[in-house]
């Protein structure tokens, strides 16, 4: 997915898109490619499954950084991960620059070990588009409060893993974020349900 298009689809909806500056971005090892996404479209202040994202900041922890800049006391082994946004339970999303730009994030609890996201920026974002139509088709289709209710279907759960498989089919498979964010999903569907 090329930055524009992104653009074009997420700001349908919402209009929080941040571009970054070129400047921000020189002398962090970034690929043309992850520049140019950064650029033209950027990242969502925040989108769901609860992620948020840099902005085109000079706050040293609220932009794309170098993740020793943030954690000094993790150099020189983690100079490769450039810091893009955090998971709702404060683990780093990062571009893995000594791996193609994939997208990791980076368990804290866990002494920051990598652990997949998606391989590239493109695919971030169609997966970000993926989730969020889901919950839109939740919404219009089952009610207002059906999503944070977890009250889906099992057509609607499987167009979802359908259009994420789609996005990324080679992280998608392995256990990494979107993976678990389905796994969750289900369970608390699960969790509901026996509430009923």
């Amino acid at each position: 997915m090329k930055p524009e298009e992104f653009k074009n689809i997420w700001t349908l909806d919402d209009d929080n898109l941040n571009p970054i500056s070129g400047e921000k971005l020189k002398g962090l090892g970034l690929s043309e490619s992850s520049i140019e996404f950064l650029v033209k479209s950027g990242l969502p202040d925040s989108a769901a499954p609860f992620l948020s994202f840099s902005k085109d900041s000079n706050d040293v922890y609220d932009s794309v950084q170098k993740l020793t800049t943030i954690y000094d006391f993790l150099e020189p082994d983690f100079e490769k991960y450039i810091i893009i946004g955090t998971c709702n339970d404060g683990d780093p999303i990062v571009i893995n620059t000594g791996n193609n730009d994939r997208i990791e994030y980076l368990d804290h609890e866990d002494y920051f070990s990598s652990q997949p996201f998606n391989s590239d920026l493109s695919a971030m974002a169609k997966c970000l588009i993926a989730y969020r139509d889901f919950i839109k088709r939740v919404q219009a289709e089952n009610g207002e409060d059906a999503f944070l209710n977890s009250d889906f279907t099992d057509g609607q759960f499987e167009v979802l893993k359908l259009d994420l498989k789609n996005a990324d089919s080679e992280l998608i498979e392995s256990d990494g974020f979107w993976f678990q964010q389905l796994e969750m999903e289900l369970e608390l569907r699960e969790d509901a349900n026996k509430g009923k």
